[in-house]
């Protein structure tokens, strides 16, 4: 393809901008010598690299002729030169400064491309400093970090202990139905804190969700019921035909406070595939103690349906 006149004043200038980082040539014999002309032959657009000459009309010559006839390449060239020369600049005690790059950039977007590599800030901001403070700058940005992570830590058990303080109340509460809405509020609350972006209770037409969050991108339904016994097969058959309601891919936790009955767990794997799992209030209570993280434990319950169909199994099963 032909190049346009700003294309072609972008190329001239990319070529002026570019003409320090690698020399023009090199004896082949030289072991690991890097010039334009080996960054060319290995990306195999060297037909365009003149063997003599001045660098910068042999560099607007192997841009242009990259450009039309192997413009599929030209990122990679770019970028090979870009990676080389800062080894070479760099042996020389010359290093790459961001003013350089950030000229090529603004070179490159008149060509017509913008190389995200190029433009990346932590590339950019390393440039600025040398290898020394650049080390120190990574040891203290790693050191906020453990700091940030168990901070964050810290906050979290703190507020797992006040939920499960509110977990106990609801279990001597004599409003059942208040305790009811007062455990959808806490659920809300727990998958909050582990950033699995719960939805509240919603209607769809026909029927009431509980709520739903979701995990590693999934989205699952979910179904809280606290009855005085284990749940029989009629519950679980009704949570099953929201969740084959919604698409192939829905998957869905119920958690039954006391659990389900025997029955109940041997009829929901039967005939089909069981779309979800149960947990227990004594899952969520260790959960609450910090036992094992809500992501992680959810995460097993999803392995171990997917593996073995199963639709409940033990805290210590999971956690073990």
């Amino acid at each position: 393809m032909a190049l346009s006149l700003k294309q072609s004043a972008g190329v001239q200038a990319l070529a002026q901008a570019i003409r320090d980082f690698l020399p023009g040539s090199g004896a082949r014999q030289w072991k690991g010598h890097v010039t334009f002309g080996t960054v060319a032959r290995d990306l195999g657009v060297d037909d365009y690299w003149a063997p003599s000459g001045s660098k910068v009309p042999r560099l607007v010559r192997l841009f242009e002729g990259t450009l039309q006839h192997r413009p599929q390449q030209f990122e990679k060239l770019v970028l090979r030169i870009v990676r080389e020369g800062l080894r070479y600049r760099s042996g020389k005690g010359d290093p790459v400064t961001p003013d350089e790059i950030k000229t090529i950039n603004g070179h490159l977007i008149d060509v017509g491309f913008k190389f995200p590599d190029l433009w990346d800030e932590s590339f950019l901001n390393a440039l600025a400093s040398d290898d020394r403070s650049r080390a120190q700058q990574n040891v203290e940005a790693a050191e906020r970090d453990r700091e940030s992570r168990a901070s964050t830590s810290q906050q979290r058990q703190h507020t797992l202990l006040e939920m499960r303080g509110q977990l106990e109340q609801l279990f001597i509460e004599t409003n059942r139905q208040k305790a009811g809405l007062d455990l959808e509020k806490l659920l809300n609350a727990l998958f909050s804190t582990f950033d699995l972006a719960p939805r509240e209770p919603f209607r769809v037409v026909g029927e009431q969700i509980d709520g739903s969050f979701e995990l590693d991108h999934d989205v699952y339904l979910l179904e809280a019921k606290w009855e005085s016994a284990p749940l029989a097969e009629k519950e679980l058959l009704v949570f099953r035909g929201k969740i084959e309601g919604k698409s192939s891919f829905t998957r869905g936790v119920f958690l039954a406070m006391n659990g389900i009955s025997a029955d109940a767990n041997t009829a929901i794997r039967s005939g089909k595939q069981p779309t979800f799992f149960v947990i227990t209030g004594h899952d969520l209570m260790m959960v609450l103690q910090g036992a094992l993280p809500l992501d992680d434990f959810m995460r097993r319950r999803r392995r171990l349906l997917a593996e073995e169909g199963a639709v409940t199994a033990t805290f210590d099963r999971v956690s073990g």
